[in-house]
């Protein structure tokens, strides 16, 4: 197999060190050749330093792209594409803000020869900051089986095969990162789901297995608040993508009263009853955030509104 790990990267070099040191350290299995491509999404050459030092540190080839259109779907797009290009069979994502597990790069690559697929997806386990409430801290239990087949995955721990950025004429799928969700997010899921829609086999890998450093700006009520509603209006755009706008809009008018409504008649006031153990009532409390959140997010499809968050840089 020739495998090109991918990061894609913008004006954070020291997580990107980190990152890469990470992948560096990893054993290849002796069937396996592997490379990194660092795919700079930036106007400007902010980590070209840090790529060279690393190839000099450590013996593996780096190259280094620079895609100046901004949006992250661009620049994994530009991974992909990349490695089609380049003749690679695989491409193994990683983001710049992770750090890979030992055994992460093998266990990936030997998935390829048990579980046979077009996508194999592993786990990302989160590490808080110090000082983070415990009552925001989820509980990471894996609770699928190693090989479960899946209709979805997330772009930050995933090996795709280089046939599905390849076009038709080439037994490839054609497919592509969706450049309208540059500051969205969202815009994995959406590759992914239309990867699976068109008969490609995406297979979850547990045991391949990168940690993500949770940056403290995270850590805030707000931010966590704003996610779940951002989330919840990109799940009804991709199902509009999937099923049509008037499907859509049914599907998020039922869903955004039912959540808010169950909010706030029913896991609020367990949380208030639960206050007697202040650790479960913070808990509970924030879990009826979270769900009236993600309500008003799938209710907010419904005027039209698209928040962008990811026009700002996050997190070195």
């Amino acid at each position: 197999m020739k495998l090109c790990v991918a990061i894609c990267t913008r004006e954070r070099p020291r997580l990107l060190r980190t990152c890469l040191d990470s992948v560096c350290a990893q054993a290849v299995p002796d069937w396996v050749s592997a490379e990194i491509v660092v795919v700079e999404n930036h106007d400007r050459e902010t980590s070209r330093g840090v790529c060279e030092e690393v190839e000099r540190e450590t013996g593996w080839k780096v190259h280094y792209v620079l895609e100046t259109e901004l949006g992250i779907p661009f620049a994994r797009d530009r991974c992909g594409v990349f490695a089609a290009d380049a003749g690679f069979d695989r491409v193994l994502y990683i983001d710049d803000d992770e750090v890979a597990l030992p055994n992460w790069l093998a266990t990936m690559v030997e998935a390829t020869k048990t579980h046979p697929g077009e996508v194999h997806y592993g786990r990302v386990i989160y590490t808080y900051p110090p000082g983070t409430p415990d009552w925001m801290i989820p509980k990471q239990v894996n609770k699928r089986p190693h090989g479960t087949v899946l209709g979805k995955a997330e772009g930050h721990n995933t090996l795709v095969d280089t046939c599905v950025f390849k076009e038709k004429s080439d037994g490839g799928l054609a497919l592509h990162f969706d450049m309208a969700l540059r500051f969205t997010g969202g815009s994995d899921t959406d590759f992914f789901t239309r990867v699976h829609d068109v008969g490609g086999k995406i297979v979850w890998i547990p045991d391949a297995v990168v940690e993500e450093l949770v940056p403290e700006s995270r850590t805030r009520l707000g931010w966590q608040l704003v996610r779940t509603f951002r989330v919840a209006g990109n799940i009804s755009r991709l199902h509009e993508k999937r099923a049509g706008r008037a499907n859509a809009m049914m599907r998020s008018l039922v869903k955004g009263l039912g959540r808010v409504a169950g909010g706030v008649l029913f896991e609020t006031p367990l949380a208030l009853a639960l206050m007697v153990v202040p650790a479960k009532g913070k808990r509970q409390a924030f879990k009826a955030a979270k769900q009236v959140a993600s309500g008003l997010g799938s209710l907010a499809y419904l005027t039209g509104y698209q928040s962008q968050p990811y026009r700002k840089v996050d997190g070195d």
